[in-house]
């Protein structure tokens, strides 16, 4: 065959690669409208009566007040620097976590119902929940891990309402591999510079996926 027209096909087929790859692309998720948004605490369910969806493994690791209060702040930091938005968050979800849980004492509630309460008594029109299902801590430093991390989260952004609250859900579930094990995972890789990351390090990673699938 010709140079010329191995050089026109090569170019074709490139041309049809990247047509193919801008189809394949989703469409970005709707932006919710201005609204008054509430920024709840990083909670972790220890039982079905706590859970928004899913289950809780059987092995469920415990995560620290500390570790739950470094989220809240990596949390609370990504939300303010890379959206245009201004949350209710802090002491008045905190007062209004403890108000609504010692209703749930006296009135047994679902998780959905508690939820909208904690929103309702911050007077918030979306109310962000971010939950830690399950946590593996990283054993080892950056080089070599006898344990990689891991990370089970949801975020959910609940329409706060009196009568039908609804809800949309993000999970994000993650154990980090090394590039042997899974090759599709390279550009992770080469993005986490051939490191073994923190568990921290592997939630702010979705936090940031949160943002853009919940469209904050």
């Amino acid at each position: 065959m010709p140079k010329k027209l191995r050089y026109a096909g090569l170019i074709l087929c490139l041309i049809g690669l990247f047509m193919i790859a801008g189809c394949s692309k989703s469409k970005a998720p709707a932006q919710l409208p201005q609204v008054t948004m509430g920024l709840a605490m990083f909670t972790q369910p220890t039982n079905t009566g706590e859970l928004l969806a899913g289950y809780i493994p059987s092995d469920q690791f415990k995560v620290s007040a500390e570790t739950l209060n470094k989220l809240d702040a990596d949390f609370e930091k990504l939300l303010l620097t890379e959206t245009k938005r201004i949350y209710l968050r802090g002491a008045s979800a905190r007062q209004c976590f403890e108000i609504t849980t010692a209703q749930r004492r006296e009135d047994p509630m679902n998780a959905l119902k508690f939820w909208n309460q904690v929103g309702l008594c911050m007077k918030a029109d979306v109310l962000i929940i971010p939950q830690v299902i399950d946590w593996t801590p990283r054993e080892g430093g950056e080089i070599g891990a006898f344990q990689s991390a891991g990370v089970n989260m949801d975020f959910y952004a609940l329409r706060v309402n009196v009568d039908e609250p609804s809800i949309s859900r993000f999970h994000f579930e993650e154990t980090q591999e090394s590039l042997s094990n899974n090759l599709l995972n390279i550009d992770k890789w080469f993005k986490r510079s051939g490191k073994w990351i923190t568990a921290e390090q592997l939630a702010e990673e979705g936090m940031r996926q949160a943002i853009t699938e919940l469209g904050l």
